[in-house]
């Protein structure tokens, strides 16, 4: 046990520095977005998301010639790297070298945003297992939560001090930060595995050998097995309803809140209530759910606060009924969906721990996104009412909650099979 506790340390840590480093940068890439203009700002969402596709197939060629340990270096050099580059470009005193690094560094920050804990992620479902993310994974979840608090503490207090490509250095540090505790993590691979006798007793965890396989693969065996399929379907569900929410929660302010600055202040409080409660649920409730109740459960727990927030939201459109949707929704869906998902991929291959996970967690997640904004948006446009939209979503969150439970039977089957021996794709179709 002390072993695992090491390897929980290290990876609370380095989840920590990840999520610091990028809400140390998010704020820039908003900065950014004001200097290209409002206009082109659809253009660029555009382009991060052709961004994760060409994005993915590479990522996918390091999987298969890379062990582990030095893929997780390759890739998180490659982001230090890249904001040195950001930072020197910005010196230079051109407008039309400042315009295109600032288009770029909004695509990148996108695309760094979902890679980085992508990869996290895909490193903790090879080393644990299903039993031990249960336990284990919303506790590291809350380091996470404490880094993306503490960076935007951080960048609120620094960034009036500092010059915008100045304040792109501080994450090299936590980047590199994170490496080491991901180092330390990787060597505890072997004692994590004895730690948990009743997991996974034949997969290799050394981490010394590429993946291998195809670019393509990671594709490939998402569109043929049904359980990977299915992670796809509920995380589309989980995008769709957020998106809902998310135009609701634009309507809704406007109509009630008349100055910028009101606004400005109403959605700090609702950042930072959203961090604070779900940092609650992550260390308070989400191993306990995941051990007592099982995924199915967890993962079903979103789509009914979604039901019920859709449902309050139908009957009455206020402002306050507004900000306890959004921080419970959100605080559910990090705080307890997110650890559960991440338990999701403990139990396929290795080769869809990072080839597959890495095009679910980026191209279908912001898939989702563009798909789900382009419905809402066609719906205001035929006049459909947000009482309308809200019931339409009800049966919509009933589909999800089914998904959900059927998402949490595949994978506990998935589990006890893993117990005897690794699953491969083949065995993950069949049964699955």
């Amino acid at each position: 046990m002390q072993e695992e506790r090491r390897g929980v340390a290290y990876a609370f840590v380095w989840l920590f520095c990840i999520l610091l480093g990028y809400f140390i940068v998010r704020p820039v890439r908003e900065t950014m977005g004001s200097i290209v203009g409002t206009a082109e700002l659809q253009r660029l969402f555009l382009a991060s998301f052709f961004a994760m596709i060409v994005a993915v197939p590479l990522y996918s060629a390091l999987v298969a010639r890379l062990p582990r340990r030095w893929l997780v270096r390759v890739v998180y050099h490659f982001f230090a790297f890249c904001l040195l580059g950001f930072w020197m470009l910005m010196r230079i005193e051109s407008q039309l070298v400042q315009a295109w690094t600032a288009r770029i560094l909004f695509v990148w920050i996108s695309v760094f945003g979902l890679f980085a804990t992508s990869v996290f992620w895909s490193v903790l479902a090879d080393l644990f297992s299903s039993s031990q993310g249960k336990r284990l994974f919303g506790l590291i979840a809350a380091g996470g939560t404490a880094g993306a608090i503490t960076g935007s503490l951080i960048t609120s207090q620094i960034a009036e001090h500092l010059s915008t490509g100045t304040l792109l250095l501080l994450p090299i540090a936590v980047i590199e930060a994170g490496l080491w505790c991901a180092w330390r993590l990787d060597r505890q691979a072997g004692s994590l595995q004895h730690a948990d006798p009743g997991g996974r007793i034949h997969q290799d965890q050394s981490g010394d050998k590429p993946t291998g396989g195809g670019l393509m693969t990671g594709i490939t065996h998402v569109i043929k097995s049904p359980y990977l399929a299915s992670i796809c379907l509920f995380l589309f569900f989980v995008q769709a309803c957020g998106t809902q929410l998310y135009f609701e929660q634009a309507e809704i302010v406007k109509a009630s809140i008349a100055d910028d600055e009101s606004k400005t202040k109403l959605f700090a409080y609702l950042d930072l209530g959203t961090q604070l409660l779900t940092l609650v649920v992550q260390v308070g409730l989400s191993s306990v759910i995941l051990r007592r109740l099982g995924v199915g459960a967890a993962l079903v727990i979103l789509p009914i606060v979604y039901a019920i927030g859709f449902a309050s939201l139908a009957a009455y459109q206020s402002l306050s009924v507004l900000v306890v949707t959004v921080i419970a929704a959100r605080a559910a869906g990090y705080g307890i969906a997110v650890p559960a998902r991440e338990v999701l991929f403990t139990v396929v291959s290795r080769e869809d721990k990072y080839k597959s996970k890495s095009f679910i967690d980026t191209v279908v997640l912001r898939g989702g996104d563009a798909l789900s904004g382009q419905i809402f948006g066609s719906l205001r446009g035929l006049q459909v009412s947000l009482t309308q939209i809200n019931l339409l979503a009800l049966p919509v969150t009933a589909i999800w909650a089914l998904v959900a439970w059927n998402l949490g039977r595949r994978q506990r089957r998935l589990a006890t099979l893993s117990m005897a021996g690794p699953v491969d794709h083949e065995r993950q179709d069949d049964h699955a």
